[in-house]
């Protein structure tokens, strides 16, 4: 078995953002095999992919003016958004208020408070519209404190843009002869989808974009529902922004009990630690290449690893309720085979 785990605390100088590794996996599918291409976005600072979010996020208004000296950073989050913002306005001399709620991860609100940031938790609230309160609050602070400043995840240019400009076109390079057959990435804003897909279609044209939402979730459409085991970070209570229908080949919807059982398979057939909108995007890359025997390279965004959700609790709710096709991807993916990691790039400037 290969070992390729996320470290506990991930403490790297947020200056070095970027330039993480690509890790092959095999997994066994009708009429051959599948390699996935895992980008495994936990070595980032702060331990996830939205180190390169809140860097960007924070440099554009600091370009326009907008941020400076004396001002409070203010943002809704469901957890790796406000980690990375919190060590980060701490790094830059910034106030910062993260607004969050029951679902967060506990260790990632822990984190923030850790950071310097001061916290915010909304209660949930039925339908599935618990970031509409989130949002809420974030006016309301907007309103109170003429310092407040919101960085806006959820239209900011910066937040598809740096995943164009950086995260998608290290996925590319990294490419095993040039190219992939597709690239699966789950949603939650959409400014990860939004920028990989962007580039893929400028510059790998021929490989097919998979959007991968959660079963209850309105990012790419649909009515919101209920989610009883939500995962943090996948799906939203509202539209993306981002997303346009250009953008998109295919869209699978996973179920989180689902995402969260592709995380404990894989990491027991290969060590590898997922968190749960990675393993659903592994899981809907594995659906498709089931279904579709051109897939056969197929790269995944991995946002984060799996060590601060719990996982283990979430899958053991899918018992026989998963569709045919979802449980025979969880099969193959439970006996995956790891390769050796791709060497890191030296992050972009």
């Amino acid at each position: 078995m290969t070992s390729f785990n996320a470290p506990a605390a991930v403490e790297r100088p947020p200056g070095r953002i970027g330039g993480t590794p690509l890790v092959p996996v095999r997994v066994p599918v009708r009429g051959g095999s599948l390699r996935l291409w895992l980008k495994l976005e936990w070595d980032n600072p702060f331990g996830s992919i939205k180190a390169r979010t809140a860097e960007a996020l924070l440099d554009a208004l600091e370009a326009t003016g907008r941020l400076g000296p004396g001002n409070r950073v203010v943002e809704s989050t469901s957890g790796n958004l406000g980690v990375a913002l919190a060590g980060l306005c701490a790094a830059r001399g910034y106030a910062c208020t993260l607004v969050v709620e029951p679902s967060t991860p506990h260790g990632s609100v822990a984190r923030m408070r850790e950071l310097g940031a001061d916290v915010v938790v909304v209660p949930d609230v039925p339908g599935g519209r618990t970031l509409d309160a989130r949002l809420r609050v974030v006016d309301d602070l907007l309103r109170r404190d003429p310092t407040a400043v919101w960085t806006d995840q959820y239209h900011s240019a910066a937040n598809p843009g740096v995943h164009e400009s950086r995260t998608a076109a290290e996925l590319v390079r990294q490419a095993p002869n040039g190219s992939y057959d597709a690239v699966a990435v789950a949603v939650s804003t959409g400014g990860t989808l939004a920028g990989v897909a962007q580039f893929f279609r400028d510059h790998l044209p021929t490989a097919r974009v998979i959007a991968v939402d959660a079963v209850g979730s309105a990012a790419l459409g649909g009515p919101v529902a209920e989610r009883p085991c939500k995962l943090a970070g996948f799906g939203s209570g509202r539209p993306s922004g981002f997303v346009r229908p250009h953008h998109v080949d295919d869209v699978v919807r996973v179920r989180d009990e689902d995402a969260a059982a592709a995380c404990v398979l894989l990491q027991r057939a290969t060590g590898l630690s997922l968190g749960g909108s990675a393993g659903a995007a592994v899981l809907a890359a594995v659906v498709r290449a089931a279904a579709d025997p051109a897939l056969r390279e197929v790269a995944c965004v991995c946002p984060d690893s799996g060590e601060k959700y719990p996982l283990t609790e979430t899958a053991a709710r899918v018992g026989t309720t998963a569709s045919p096709d979802v449980a025979t991807a969880l099969d193959a993916l439970g006996r995956a085979r790891a390769g050796t990691p791709h060497a890191q790039e030296t992050p972009l400037p």
